[in-house]
Parts: C-alpha cells; sequence; structure tokens
C-alpha cells in the first residue's frame, strides 16, 4: 500500500482537504486515497506513457530503461523524468463523495482477499458507484486504473488479466516474482486499522494465513482420565474409560511399572512406589489420533510410614527391643515378645514380657506373658518382674498344693462328685493366685527401692499351667488385666476360656496387677480362676492385647470357635511351623508378630504350648 501511495504523490495526486463534503476525521493516506478514487471516478486518464513512476526505480538491479526518459546524465547516472503538471480534480457533490468513501474506505476488511477487493472490487475492469444511479457506468479497459500506477502494479505484482504467464513463472519459482504475489501483512494492516466516522476506529482483523490450503493438518484429540486410586505394593486393574477410544498403546507409564492391555484398556500391575503419577496412552477416536493423559494416585504402603527409631540403652530398666524362647518338656512351650509400631516411632521401649517353665515328665509347664501400662514410667520393669516372679514361686506353689492331690480331685470332678470343682478352686487359689499376689508385692517392693509409686510399674498378668495325668490333661488359668488365654482345639473345632474379660472404670482402661486386687478375699479372687480337663487339644494360647485387639476384637469373637478356628487355619499356622522339630520355630514367630492391622500398633506378646 505504501508503494500504491507513492505513485499517486508521484502523478500529482494530492490528498482531498480535511472536511471536504463534510467528511472529517481522515487521515492524510485516506484522503490521498479518496482524491485517487474522485479523480477515477471523474473520467480522468492518466496515460501509462505519462507516467513519471518506473519500475526500475522500485525493483533494485533493473535494466536501467533507454529513450529519452532514460538517459544517462552527463555525470553517467540515470534520472528518472520529470513529473508531469498535475491533473486537476473536479469536484463531485458530497452524497457522492460520502458513498465513495463508505464503500472503499470506512468498510472492515476480514482478510488480506477482502482488502484487495476493496481496492480494486471489480478485477474485470468495470468500476461502478452504486450510491448514484443517474450517472451513467463508466466502462474501463481491464486494469485501465492501474495505468496510472503502473509502476506501482508492478511493485505489487498484480498482473493484467490479458497478459498470459512466462513458462518461467509456470515451472519455475522466481524469490522477486513470489514476493510480489504474496499479500504484505503491513499493507493490510494499515488498511484494516481504519477509523470510522467520528474517529472511533474498527477492530483489527488477522490477515488470512499463507499456505498450502489442500493440506490439512491432522486433527488431533486430547483427553484426560482419573483412574481409581492404587496401593503401593498390590496388585492394581484399572481401566481407561474413553468410550470409542480403539488402538490403544502405552507411551508412558509415569514411572509406575504398570502394563496396558491394549484390547481391554486396563492398566494392570504393582506399583512400586507412591505419590501422583501420569500415564501417557495414545489411541485412535472417531478417525482422529488422540492422546490420552490418565491420573493416577498411589496411596503409600502404611507401613512404609512407620519408622524405628533405637531406644535408650542408658535408661534404667533399658529392654530389648523383641525377644523370643522355647521349652521342650511334655508339652513345646514357645512364645515371642515385640514392640510395636507406635513405640518404635517414638523411639520407647517394649512394655510387653513372657516367661516359660517346663519340668521334667510328669511336671507342670508354665507360661505367662504380661503388658506393662504404656502410661506408666516403668511398665517396661513392671511387667518383667511380673513374669519372673511367676516362674520362681509359681513352681514349688504348684508342688506344694496341687501336685499330690490334683488326680483324685479330677477324678472326683469328672465323676461328678460334690464339691470337688470348689475344692479344685481352692487348690488354684492357694496356688496360681498366691504366685500372682506375689508378683504384685515384687513390684511395690522395687517401686520402694527407686522412690517411685508403685502405680509407675503397672502391668497386666496371663497365666496358664498345663500337667498331664492319669485322667488327662489338666489345663488352668489365671488373669488380672486385659489379653487372654484360651484351649483350643481343632479336630472337636472348640474352644474354651481361660481368663475373665477385664475392663477398667472407663472404656478403653483395664485393670492392673496390684496388691488391691486381692483385697476383697477369695470370692472375687477366685472368678479369675478357670479350669478344664481334656484328653486332647491342639494348643493353650496366652496372649496381650496386641493380638487379642486386632484378632479377636470382641469377647464374644474370643469366645467363638469359629473365629479360632479361621485364626489358626488360615492365619498362624500359615506363618509358622508349630512343630517341635522345627529349629526356626522362634524366628517365624517373631516374624508373624509383625502382622499388620490398622490401627493396631501396641506392643504383641504370645506364649503358645503344643502337645
Amino acid at each position: 500500500m505504501g508503494v500504491l501511495f507513492e505513485a499517486l504523490r508521484a502523478e500529482g495526486v494530492s490528498p482531498i482537504e480535511d472536511g471536504y463534503a463534510g467528511i472529517t476525521g481522515l487521515s492524510t493516506e485516506q484522503r490521498l486515497l479518496l482524491a485517487a478514487l474522485e479523480h477515477v471516478s471523474s473520467g480522468v486518464k492518466m496515460p501509462a506513457e505519462e507516467s513519471t513512476l518506473d519500475t526500475d526505480t522500485l525493483i533494485p538491479d533493473a535494466t536501467p530503461p533507454t529513450g529519452p526518459a532514460g538517459d544517462p546524465s552527463e555525470d553517467g547516472a540515470f534520472r528518472a523524468p520529470e513529473a508531469p503538471e498535475r491533473a486537476e480534480l473536479k469536484p463531485r457533490p458530497a452524497e457522492q463523495l460520502s458513498s465513495i468513501a463508505e464503500e472503499h474506505v470506512l468498510t472492515e476488511p476480514s482478510s488480506a482477499a477482502e482488502v484487495i477487493a476493496q481496492i480494486d472490487p471489480e478485477p474485470d475492469g468495470l468500476t461502478s458507484d452504486p450510491a448514484s444511479e443517474d450517472e451513467p457506468v463508466e466502462k474501463r479497459e481491464p486494469y485501465e486504473a492501474e495505468a496510472v500506477t503502473e509502476g506501482a502494479a508492478a511493485a505489487a505484482g498484480i498482473m493484467p488479466l490479458d497478459q498470459e504467464p512466462t513458462p518461467e513463472a509456470q515451472t519455475g519459482s522466481d524469490p522477486a516474482r513470489d514476493a510480489q504475489q504474496s499479500v504484505n501483512p503491513a499493507v493490510v494492516e494499515k488498511l484494516v486499522e481504519v477509523p470510522q466516522p467520528g474517529g472511533v476506529p474498527t477492530m483489527p482483523t488477522r490477515a488470512a494465513t499463507q499456505g498450502d490450503a489442500a493440506v490439512t493438518p491432522l486433527e488431533i484429540v486430547n483427553k484426560t482420565v482419573y483412574l481409581k486410586n492404587a496401593r503401593m505394593s498390590e496388585p492394581y486393574l484399572g481401566q481407561i474409560d474413553v468410550p470409542g477410544l480403539k488402538g490403544m498403546r502405552l507411551l508412558d507409564d509415569g514411572g509406575t511399572g504398570l502394563a496396558l492391555d491394549e484390547e481391554t484398556g486396563t492398566l494392570s500391575g504393582q506399583p512400586g512406589a507412591s505419590g501422583d503419577f501420569i500415564v501417557r496412552i495414545q489411541g485412535l477416536l472417531s478417525g482422529r489420533r488422540c492422546n490420552v493423559v490418565a491420573n493416577l494416585a498411589v496411596i503409600p504402603d502404611p507401613r512404609s510410614l512407620w519408622i524405628s527409631k533405637p531406644h535408650d540403652p542408658t535408661a534404667p530398666f533399658a529392654k530389648e527391643d523383641e525377644d523370643s524362647g522355647v521349652n521342650r518338656g511334655d508339652l513345646l512351650c514357645v512364645a515371642a515378645s515385640k514392640r510395636g509400631r507406635s513405640h518404635a516411632q517414638e523411639g520407647l521401649f517394649r512394655d510387653d514380657d513372657f516367661a516359660l517353665w517346663t519340668g521334667g515328665p510328669g511336671g507342670w509347664n508354665i507360661a505367662v506373658v504380661a503388658d506393662g501400662a504404656g502410661s506408666a514410667k516403668y511398665s517396661r520393669r513392671g511387667s518383667q518382674i511380673a513374669v519372673r516372679t511367676i516362674v520362681r514361686d509359681l513352681p514349688p506353689l504348684l508342688e506344694e498344693h496341687l501336685t499330690g492331690q490334683i488326680d483324685g480331685l479330677v477324678a472326683e470332678y469328672l465323676k461328678g462328685v460334690e464339691g470337688a470343682e470348689d475344692r479344685i478352686s481352692t487348690q488354684l487359689y492357694l496356688s496360681l493366685a498366691t504366685a500372682a499376689f506375689n508378683a504384685a508385692k515384687a513390684i511395690g517392693e522395687e517401686a520402694t527401692r527407686v522412690d517411685e509409686r508403685a502405680g509407675a510399674f503397672s502391668t497386666t498378668l496371663v497365666l496358664s499351667v498345663a500337667r498331664k495325668g492319669p485322667h488327662g490333661w489338666f489345663i488352668a488359668g489365671f488373669s488380672i488385666g486385659d489379653g487372654g488365654a484360651a484351649i483350643f482345639d481343632l479336630p472337636s473345632r472348640t474352644v474354651k476360656t481361660l481368663t475373665l474379660a477385664d475392663s477398667g472404670e472407663f472404656a478403653g482402661q483395664t485393670r492392673f496387677l496390684q496388691k488391691s486386687e486381692f483385697a476383697a478375699g477369695y470370692e472375687e479372687v477366685a472368678k479369675r480362676l478357670f479350669f478344664d480337663v481334656r484328653d486332647g487339644f491342639t494348643a493353650v494360647l496366652a496372649m496381650t492385647d496386641g493380638i487379642t485387639d486386632p484378632k479377636f476384637p470382641t469377647d464374644s469373637a474370643f469366645a467363638s470357635a469359629d473365629v479360632w478356628c479361621s485364626f489358626w487355619e488360615t492365619d498362624l499356622s500359615q506363618s509358622v511351623l508349630l512343630d517341635r522339630d522345627n529349629s526356626a520355630i522362634e524366628r517365624e514367630l517373631l516374624a508373624w508378630l509383625d502382622f499388620w492391622s490398622p490401627g493396631n500398633h501396641d506392643d504383641r506378646t504370645i506364649a503358645i504350648m503344643l502337645p
């Protein structure tokens, strides 16, 4: 467009004065364009041979023209011919000028093609003034108006319709010609941003994109889906839910380690890490390429969130984080104890403890477990004192009060002799209850020794004993506090509890081994004594609440034979080979104690007696 304006000025066309025919606010270029249009509409022709605009002055390196207008001067330089006298502009009526201005200037082109149409609205050479129907339409030869600006037309790459393209133009590629035939975006932009009457500019329109219109780019569809959550280290199966998506293939698993079944559109595998992942998949959707971004959240393995801090070995009454033991007599007695995750997280001690004792053939077998109160400062020491006192004092008490009498008492009990059950309970009170009372006294003495209250050593106690006699196995139990003991027989699918379900004053509390528990006398203490006589059994088990709570969450579950059978068949015996010839039984039992149970992270201790 700049070239066009230069050509008009070279031809002597001057801009219409501002305010002409009532039009104001137009730029110099717009008024110049109006003057040219007015000049053309008035029928004035500017012969091409008189044009002073030479295309050679616009195109570098062109051959200099010959003839009078192109003769070199004395100094050897070619000079352009002098411009002819400026043509007079014939005024037109204001209504026609307004129509011309509206048609040629104030319209808002939306593309480069429309811009060219505004410059030359009728390529076949016909021009008309729709605003003036009473004037005859003037017919011009093709591109006659461009004769005024022949040099500008040549520079802009406009070819007359009656001119045949040269073979070079058909087959070759001339960069100068290509540049001429392309639309100059600057010109388009300048024409687009013509202000409206009153100075309000029109909205600019982006020029048409150049390129091969026959080449259509491949359309890509992007989809985002959210997969169901996965759990770290657990099998996963998720569906890519994009209806109609076919030919799927996995581009990137995002580090999840998952594999894609291309036929079913399912992701499967076992994520080895937790976090938020992006899985990228590609396929075809309605004949178009489809990129799918699948978002996957992998929940961490809760066990990986727990840490284990070492305890302070220099603290008073330091205790190892785990312990195990095994005795072999008439019964195989095995036990294991492990610090819970809640204590390991804080670097605290294991508060649980256990002890085993086995006599010779025909002798007594003792298994005892204790759970120190977590709120008590030295409960780890209290549980230790309790179990050690039991295995120290109970064997002689059993010999004194039961060994010589138990066979006769059992015979009377099996015959249904009146009072036989009470007499057995009395002997158990004198042995088991007395040993438990001695443990409570020992805890009090330790508290006095270190100048602490007895409550700082609070602990529970679960005790079980067994002896084989002429009438079968005599098995008894005593407890104070939570946890429990039971006789379990798999062949008959029966269970007999040996402990009393204990609870404290408030929910979640329990009772502890203290001398005050024995102050109520025989009647109350005897309620904690249980016994049974059997020809055979699978196991006698004593456990702290770190095991009973997750495995037997209610008192009724602890007394249920079905729950016990499931626990034995599908849980404990699947992890531990409960056989006296198994040399790895302690290690296997310790490993089993590490079972995962949400919300149950207390210390765990179990003692088992097997025939």
